[in-house]
């Protein structure tokens, strides 16, 4: 049974999630150009709800089939590998098929209690994803647990790619053909066509699950997992395999902590799920001028849930793209922290804590100072057939430019944490920013000439509030140099003011000669060249600091 190397292993998987992360993307800048901000809303409400049920039964499970699989390759109990292969798929199945069936038949008291009713055929769409993603989990985890992270890498991709095409097909085809739908739009309270739509895109979503579990399914029987019979054979017995009860408590006592982590994190987008549509309908009654001058063609009525789909379909979407990448920074450390600790290694504790806080900022500041800078032209540049989408949107991206710099850091952070061996004192640090989170949104949507802008706010609130406890225990836990790590930062955060006000400059003073296209590209690249002359003029980039993060 041949493992990859830890390096390749990262590599490949880095790799396999940009890839998806870049899909993504892909799939939902066209979505949001063909449903606008009514459709989206329809489509985030549903999708808000699905990641809250996915937090809790499904985030888990990698890590901790992973974990146990790894546990018993160490000690070459493979017949007891193969037990708890069995055992998950048995169990999480029918976890996933409860899930499941509870997201269907609770999705219309769901959808009242947050984002309206009109977003219920979308949650009936993607409830079956659950459970092909509680199978996928279980096999990913496991050859991850047996360091083969092809079947994870290849089925990532297979997912992207059926849901790029399938979930953009599907709408065009009801947008297209509004008539063949007008039953379906009937049976689901006269509802607007844009809801069916949106239902067509997550319905993508849901292929694409069972596209990837399918694979995953069959690459097992076809070429298997490497563990030979033999093995099995001289490792078979009573002493040897543990029962399946046993398999099952202890990996949700490994999932447990992960499940609560990851829901704790997903509540910031359940809370503008909750939250924002009913703010906005309260600042209406308060001010209808003010809203009347904004909307557009856009009915009052309507115009909650149009500014909801433009903020996490516009806005939300752009904020996403910066984390999914620094991301990796911090789950490629895991490994040598979780080494460093073990071995009592204090010192390379501190130098790779070090490394990924700085890697992320390396990339964070600058890129969240430019959506800063440039949100209105980005949005522009994605969006282009969106002019009041885009309009609404704009102020609310330009403070979660801000907020990903925060967000970033305190993900790499977090993942010090965990593999520190301190797995629950991130949800601690979490709630408080969920807290903040709850509280501004109440606060600040409420308020007409901020209204969108207010979720934005909040959010950046909360994340300032995660980062700074976050990056104080890991200095305290890794014993990082705090003096020579704030250094650092500094100076990066310099570099990056000064690439986003010369980006803004270059923008300022392009406008209206050119282009709009040409004015962004223009600008990023003048604040890049900036950013790297700085970081060379301050020693950021020199040949220590390059060495540091390829060591």
């Amino acid at each position: 049974m041949k493992k990859q190397s830890f390096l390749f292993s990262s590599a490949l998987l880095i790799f396999s999630a940009a890839a998806a992360k870049l899909i993504g993307a892909l799939f939902r800048i066209p979505l949001a150009n063909m449903l606008g901000g009514t459709g989206m809303g329809y489509f985030s409400g549903a999708y808000g709800i699905f990641m809250t049920v996915y937090a809790l039964s499904v985030t888990g499970l990698p890590t901790a089939v992973a974990k146990l699989t790894a546990e018993n390759s160490a000690l070459e109990r493979y017949a007891n590998i193969r037990r708890v292969k069995s055992a998950s798929i048995a169990f999480f199945s029918l976890t996933g098929l409860i899930f499941t069936t509870l997201l269907i038949v609770f999705a219309k008291p769901f959808c009242l209690a947050s984002n309206g009713v009109e977003t219920v055929p979308s949650v009936l769409m993607i409830a079956p994803s659950i459970f092909f993603c509680c199978i996928t989990s279980v096999y990913r985890g496991y050859y991850e647990g047996l360091r083969n992270m092809f079947p994870t890498a290849i089925s990532q991709i297979i997912e992207g790619i059926f849901k790029l095409c399938t979930g953009l097909a599907l709408c065009i085809y009801v947008l297209n053909n509004p008539s063949k739908f007008d039953k379906v739009c009937v049976f689901f309270g006269n509802c607007d066509i844009l809801a069916v739509a949106a239902a067509a895109a997550v319905l993508g979503i849901t292929f694409s699950t069972a596209a990837g579990t399918l694979f995953l399914i069959i690459r097992d029987k076809l070429f298997g997992d490497g563990i030979s019979k033999v093995k099995i054979k001289a490792t078979d017995g009573k002493n040897c395999v543990d029962s399946n009860y046993t398999i099952i408590m202890q990996l949700l006592k490994i999932a447990f902590p992960v499940a609560i982590g990851a829901l704790v994190t997903n509540l910031t987008s359940l809370i503008d799920l909750v939250t924002i549509t009913k703010s906005i309908e309260k600042a209406i009654a308060e001010n209808p001028r003010y809203f009347s001058e904004i909307s557009g063609a856009t009915n009052l009525s309507d115009l909650p849930n149009f500014m909801f789909g433009s903020f996490t379909g516009l806005a939300v979407t752009v904020f996403n793209l910066i984390p999914s990448f620094t991301n990796m920074f911090g789950k490629s450390i895991i490994p040598s922290i979780s080494e460093a600790f073990s071995s009592n290694d204090t010192c390379s504790a501190a130098k790779n804590a070090e490394k990924a806080i700085f890697s992320t900022s390396l990339i964070a500041l600058p890129a969240g100072l430019g959506i800063c800078a440039l949100s209105k032209n980005i949005l522009e540049f994605l969006f282009p057939s969106k002019a009041i989408e885009t309009e609404l949107s704009a102020t609310a991206l330009s403070i979660l430019g801000i907020a990903v710099i925060f967000l970033c850091i305190s993900s790499t952070a977090f993942s010090i944490l965990q593999a520190a061996g301190k797995p629950y004192l991130p949800v601690k640090i979490m709630a408080a920013g969920v807290a903040v989170k709850l509280i501004g949104n109440l606060i600040f949507v409420s308020i007409p000439q901020l209204n969108i802008a207010g979720a934005a706010v909040s959010t950046l609130l909360c994340y300032i509030v995660i980062c700074i406890p976050s990056i104080f225990h890991m200095i305290k836990l890794t014993k990082t140099n705090k003096r020579q790590l704030f250094t650092s930062i500094g100076k990066l955060c310099y570099c990056s003011i000064m690439c986003a006000v010369a980006a803004n400059l270059a923008k300022n003073m392009l406008t209206d000669t050119i282009d709009s296209i040409l004015v962004l590209f223009i600008s990023i690249l003048v604040g890049a060249i900036f950013y790297i002359f700085l970081g060379f003029l301050l020693g950021i980039f020199t040949k220590s600091s390059l060495k540091m993060l390829i060591s």
